[in-house]
């Protein structure tokens, strides 16, 4: 098993830093993990679910915000319309338009996200079967606050949004509790081109890794498949990690490498002892 280097302060100073990262407050800018809001629109341009969430709070502002589903999902209407604005692989709109006759809030599952950790991130609130644009979210749409919707948006994915919601397939709740330093860790090994295949090691904790091994209940389940659902594919959507194809699946699978982005250089930086990396 890979073990995580103790250094620079030796090993008492390391595991000082790990457990200030698990108990780290993220919106601090003083702590071990610091998240910038200084980023512009441009920064932003392959950052996915961004662009998704902010087109989404766009045109409920433009729209007076949408009515609500008896089953509380945003209406048909308001989803066709979005489907035609959102950025979307060929793929996922090619196989919405070929395999649905109607087409429902779920089956657009970009659009699904980004409404849910939306409202995870209070920026839109459901009232008298409407979905509406907070304050906090109407404050957050110019152009000259797109870092800090980005950062609001990125906390509310990893801090309040449940991981599993979106891959429930594996039950690892320890990645998501121990994102911090998982973080750190990507930010140590992934600068430069590193494969997929064997990364869980080199980032997870032991424990935690023990327990994603411990879920992996059928023949063909992979290291690399669960710690995509639930890091790799976000983090790639989130525009922070770029990947060399291995295959032809749009998903990162252990066939490819990946390594962080200049957002993520920009967006994600380490504070040693206030030292900051």
């Amino acid at each position: 098993m890979i073990q995580f280097v103790a250094e620079p302060y030796g090993r008492e100073g390391f595991d000082a830093f790990l457990r200030s990262l698990l108990v780290a407050d993220w919106k601090s800018t003083e702590g071990p993990l610091r998240l910038s809001a200084d980023l512009s629109l441009a920064d932003l341009a392959e950052a996915d679910f961004f662009l998704n969430a902010r087109l989404f709070l766009a045109a409920l502002a433009e729209e007076g915000g949408a009515t609500a589903t008896a089953t509380g999902n945003l209406n048909r209407v308001f989803v066709g319309r979005m489907f035609d604005r959102l950025k979307l692989l060929p793929p996922c709109r090619e196989s919405t338009r070929r395999f649905c006759k109607v087409v429902n809030e779920q089956d657009v599952w970009p659009l699904h996200l980004a409404r849910v950790v939306s409202e995870c991130a209070r920026l839109v609130a459901r009232r008298k079967k409407r979905f509406h644009l907070t304050k906090g979210g109407r404050a957050l749409l110019p152009e000259d606050k797109a870092g800090a919707l980005y950062r609001a948006l990125f906390l509310a994915y990893f801090r309040r949004f449940d991981l599993r919601y979106d891959f429930h397939l594996r039950d690892v709740p320890g990645i998501q509790a121990t994102m911090a330093a998982i973080l750190w860790r990507l930010d140590t090994v992934a600068r430069d081109w590193t494969p997929v295949r064997g990364l869980g090691p080199h980032i997870l904790l032991p424990g935690v890794l023990s327990q994603m091994r411990e879920a992996m209940t059928y023949v063909y389940d992979t290291e690399e498949w669960i710690l995509a659902g639930y890091l790799l594919d976000p983090l790639f959507d989130l525009g922070l990690i770029e990947t060399k194809k291995g295959d032809k699946w749009s998903n990162v699978t252990e066939k490819d490498a990946i390594r962080v982005t200049a957002l993520w250089q920009k967006f994600i930086r380490f504070a040693w002892n206030g030292d900051v990396q």
